[in-house]
């Protein structure tokens, strides 16, 4: 038999042993990572890659939200001359199509009452107000009607027979350095084509649409508090998009913040502080009142309230239009 003393000693060796083993092989891991050169380091958080191009998303020209592909030409729809949307029939047929198209567009906007012009509040990201946004007062109107999208090369071409943009590429971009005369030529040969009442919205009408009629969420920006989500600005080359890509604001309006500058029916006035019914500005003037940012503005220029005026004759390459209507 073994005695006690013989099992205390054979235990009392196999700890040792195991004790030499663990040494060992930690002498040799230490060697090893010594030996390679490698330090481990803390895992850091990746930034997160676009699944379309690879890229992390600050370097994703897209920021991770690739358009479509076109199905005809297999370009993306920002890329295809037509947006996505390859003409299939007849010059006459795609004509049809496209005022079709226009005419289906066409937003209603229930009437109602909004305070206009600028609530200077000092927590807004980008106080620097024009003098001539500050006086608010209510503005009560009628319903209307008013284009989801601004007026795009394929349509300006359709009715007039060119495109005079000075940026060109894509049909489905906004038709832009167009004046304010150029723009009532064209809206009157509209109306004549298509026998409707089509208009520029007056400047009232644009800024509550622009706000969200009456299902407005207070926003800055038309749309949203993050001009990110909603416009298009200091894009480098200054060339417009194709309309449409931003997400729409509460009436399901796009780029009325921000793509190109929109031409309105009123000639610029400074406000009053007295409610108004309808209004469509002074009856005579040097300058019409535009709306919304352009692609080349920063990111001051894009308030819902931030006016701008021209003379009609203007046409700088980030002037173009949005279509209005009191019936169709």
């Amino acid at each position: 038999m073994i005695g006690n003393s013989e099992l205390t000693m054979k235990k009392a060796l196999h700890i040792l042993l195991m004790l030499a083993l663990f040494a060992s092989a930690a002498s040799v891991s230490t060697a090893q990572i010594k030996q390679s050169g490698k330090v481990t380091k803390p895992t850091k958080t990746e930034t997160p890659k676009c699944k379309t191009c690879g890229k992390t998303i600050d370097k994703c020209q897209y920021k991770g939200k690739h358009p479509a592909k076109c199905k005809t030409c297999g370009k993306t729809i920002d890329k295809c001359q037509y947006g996505g949307k390859h003409p299939t029939g007849s010059p006459q047929a795609e004509k049809n199509r496209i005022l079709k198209e226009l005419q289906n567009s066409m937003v209603w906007v229930d009437g109602g009452t909004f305070t206009m012009g600028a609530v200077l509040e000092p927590d807004e990201p980008h106080p620097g107000y024009y003098l001539d946004e500050v006086r608010i007062h209510q503005v009560t109107l009628s319903g209307f009607y008013i284009c989801k999208f601004e007026v795009t090369q394929e349509l300006w071409l359709a009715v007039m027979g060119n495109n005079p943009s000075h940026d060109k590429g894509n049909l489905r971009m906004p038709v832009n350095g167009v004046s304010w005369n150029e723009c009532q030529e064209f809206i009157s040969k509209l109306n004549k084509m298509t026998g409707k009442h089509y208009r520029m919205p007056t400047e009232a009408e644009w800024e509550f649409a622009a706000r969200g009629g009456n299902l407005s969420k207070g926003y800055l920006y038309s749309g949203s508090n993050n001009l990110d989500d909603v416009a298009w600005y200091e894009v480098p080359d200054f060339t417009p998009r194709v309309v449409g890509q931003k997400k729409p604001n509460e009436l399901g309006l796009y780029d009325m913040s921000g793509n190109i500058r929109e031409w309105c029916q009123d000639w610029h006035i400074y406000y009053t502080k007295d409610a108004q019914n309808n209004p469509t500005g002074p009856t005579s003037g040097t300058e019409r009142i535009c709306r919304g940012g352009s692609v080349n503005y920063g990111e001051g220029y894009f308030r819902v309230y931030t006016r701008y005026h021209d003379e009609p004759s203007d046409n700088h390459f980030f002037h173009g239009l949005r279509l209005a209507a009191s019936s169709l």
